[in-house]
């Protein structure tokens, strides 16, 4: 045999076996983030850290679509110049909830309920099962892929929610009564919320997305239920992940769900609770347990706060993880 048939021949194997030992993940497109990112930039010191991989932009959806139909995008490329001219990544958080546009329920007239917001006032929130909701956000999401699905370096989307702050599925100081005199139940809110991320994940075709979790009305079965489905819902290819919008190295606070993500088969982003210094939010009044956690858990992707990233606070813990998540995750 020749050496080009020969190396012809070697080229073939190895293309078949690798083709064998993939997993589906493995064989995606979807670039997935991992390592981490700041979760804001209000300084944009904090994007020049070494360590920064990308950043997370949020937006209000009733800023992206200030009249029905009518988008304006100005604020995600107002934070796109300077992530763009320093070559790093960047994450999209949409905020509904109670910041959804009013026009949502006052000319279109989706159904919603009331809750008092963090700083005391009226929020009101439209409600997620209502086909209403969900037919918008099908426009909003397409209006945004139009814009952005081209766009190499967004790989994150998280999926709006209906809830308190209108990203994270909690409704934290709503009693479960309350909320449950909404009209609220567990299959309204799992078949809702996962016809949401379907909406978004189907937009954008070839970008990661993630369900950010709490458990609702003190029931862990129905944030489990969307990201398990999520997960194995074939048609989306592995690429709805979970989000934990909390880690904190404690395991006192959900701790059914910690055991969820932990077991979950799927990837797992997290943003930290909070900052470095309020230490007691932290277990052991240590901010680095965060990423001992999130190894244990099995978390690729962490957000910042960004102060920890304009005082390098822990520099090596973040090289650290750094290197682990390059190391582990694909």
């Amino acid at each position: 045999m020749n050496k080009f048939l020969f190396s012809l021949l070697l080229i073939i194997l190895f293309s078949c076996s690798s083709n064998n030992i993939n997993t589906p993940e493995e064989t995606s497109s979807t670039f997935k983030p991992k390592g981490l990112f700041s979760s804001s930039f209000g300084n944009e010191s904090a994007l020049d850290n070494n360590q920064v991989k990308g950043s997370l932009i949020r937006v209000k959806w009733s800023d992206l679509e200030p009249s029905k139909g009518v988008y304006d995008f100005s604020k995600i490329n107002q934070f796109l110049i300077a992530i763009k001219s320093r070559n790093l990544k960047w994450s999209l958080g949409i905020i509904a909830g109670g910041d959804s546009p009013d026009w949502l329920i006052d000319s279109f007239g989706a159904t919603y309920f009331e809750i008092n917001g963090i700083d005391n006032t009226i929020k009101r929130i439209p409600k997620i099962w209502d086909s209403k909701v969900n037919e918008r956000l099908t426009y909003l999401a397409q209006a945004l892929e139009e814009a952005y699905a081209n766009d190499e370096d967004l790989v994150l989307i998280y999926v709006p929610q209906m809830t308190a702050n209108g990203i994270e599925g909690h409704f934290n100081g709503v009693t479960n009564t309350e909320l449950i005199n909404t009209g609220f139940t567990a299959d309204k809110w799992v078949n809702s919320v996962k016809e949401t991320a379907k909406i978004f994940a189907n937009s954008f075709s070839n970008k990661a997305i993630a369900v950010e979790v709490h458990d609702i009305i003190n029931d862990t079965s129905i944030p489990n239920r969307i990201i398990t489905d999520l997960w194995n819902d074939s048609s989306l290819n592995k690429r709805v992940g979970a989000a934990m919008w909390w880690i904190s190295g404690k395991t006192t606070y959900q701790p059914n769900l910690i055991n969820v993500l932990s077991d979950f088969p799927g990837d797992i982003y997290a943003q930290a609770i909070g900052r470095s210094d309020q230490i007691e939010r932290f277990k052991d009044n240590d901010y680095t347990s965060i990423f001992s956690q999130a190894q244990t858990i099995g978390i690729r992707y962490i957000e910042l706060w960004e102060y920890e990233f304009v005082n390098n606070t822990f520099s090596a813990a973040f090289e650290n993880f750094n290197n682990y998540t390059q190391l582990s995750f694909d």
